[in-house]
């Protein structure tokens, strides 16, 4: 039976989807074709149809979710410190912590980028630049978008590693504060600047 384009794009789509949230839960690295598959409720060989092989699989997952990650960011408005103190609660949240599958990849995938192949780590380095493009407009300055971007993805990554609930929230918490200071200092400044 054939297939049209949309259909196979279509199911492109989901497949990378449903890997991407296997990936973020369970590692990349430590996940087998068979598992990605199974992830997607497809089998091995239906992977092969859409992707060469796993390093594919893994730059188009990297693709993916982090245009998803930056499209976040596309309806904020810089001057509304209510909404981007709501986005920081939503990343430094213990159900980020708790359901990686679900949230933002670079916590869970950054690690396995360094032993990635050249085309991951292109992808990888392109949807960084564009979170940091769209974190930029928030906060004023490169810099001040790297140090929250390193801030958030960093908290997050201890959160994880620990199991002491309590602790856990003792980080998101000192670093939610941290990420509002930093974002009404760079409003503070833009409206100082008269930018």
């Amino acid at each position: 039976m054939r297939y049209s384009k949309d259909h196979k794009d279509t199911s492109r789509q989901r497949l990378i989807e449903l890997s991407g949230s296997h990936a973020k839960k369970h590692g990349f690295n430590e996940s087998g074709m068979a598992s990605l598959a199974a992830s997607a409720g497809v089998t091995t060989g239906a992977l092969y149809k859409h992707f060469d092989g796993k390093a594919d699989l893994f730059a188009a997952v990297i693709t993916a979710e982090l245009e998803r990650t930056a499209k976040m960011y596309d309806g904020f408005d810089p001057a509304d410190d209510a909404s981007a103190a709501k986005s920081l609660a939503g990343y430094l949240s213990i159900q980020h912590v708790r359901h990686p599958e679900q949230g933002c990849p670079l916590p869970s995938l950054t690690p396995e980028i360094t032993r990635a192949d050249d085309a991951a780590k292109a992808a990888y380095q392109a949807g960084l630049l564009e979170i940091h493009a769209k974190l930029r407009r928030l906060t004023g300055t490169a810099e001040d978008a790297w140090a929250l971007m390193a801030q958030n993805v960093g908290a997050v990554m201890l959160a994880r590693a620990i199991p002491d609930g309590k602790l856990q929230r003792e980080i998101l918490t000192a670093l939610r504060q941290a990420g509002e200071k930093l974002l009404a200092d760079s409003s503070s400044r833009s409206i100082s600047s008269g930018a």
